[in-house]
């Protein structure tokens, strides 16, 4: 700008200003709603098809009887979560007893370290046995919707299992 006059603005004022709205967030949790990450992930995806890696990390607790929790407990769940992410991943409450994260430049070996960090921080919390599905981003795939349907397979198969991570 001339005369050395900064703009009013920043990109990190921007992503600090973001993250404090309230629309974008799922109230009990903190965690980013499904609406802000359906967005986000669905502009991200195409990053991924520029040889980004890209990873999801989609999670249960056996039932949807979590979303129940006192609200405490969902507060802190989101706090865990968060805790054990990188600011660069983004978690969010889908609804419907799943949660995700997106692991964004991170692929299926970072996936799994990610998910071992995410396991261990909200098993305390006694909301039921933890399930994990990872899907890592294939050039095959050319929809968003690919992605999150790989991951939930993945999941489904932990479901089955009792528990614990499945690869996609």
């Amino acid at each position: 700008m001339a005369g050395g006059n900064r703009p009013s603005w920043s990109l990190s004022h921007f992503l600090r200003a973001r993250g404090k709205d309230e629309r974008s967030r799922d109230r009990p949790t903190g965690l980013a709603n499904r609406l802000h990450f359906e967005l986000v992930y669905s502009y991200l995806f195409q990053a991924a098809d520029r040889g980004v890696a890209m990873t999801v990390l989609l999670f249960s607790f056996g039932s949807e009887e979590f979303e129940a929790s006192d609200p405490e407990t969902l507060r802190v769940l989101g706090e865990r979560i968060l805790d054990s992410t990188r600011t660069s991943d983004l978690a969010g409450h889908l609804g419907h007893g799943r949660l995700v994260v997106l692991l964004f430049c991170t692929n299926i070996a970072g996936g799994m370290i990610a998910a071992d960090r995410i396991e261990q921080a909200v098993l305390e919390l006694n909301l039921g046995r933890v399930s994990i599905g990872l899907a890592n981003y294939e050039a095959s795939m050319k929809e968003p919707s690919e992605l999150l349907e790989t991951a939930d397979r993945a999941l489904r198969a932990a479901e089955e299992a009792g528990g614990g991570v499945e690869l996609a």
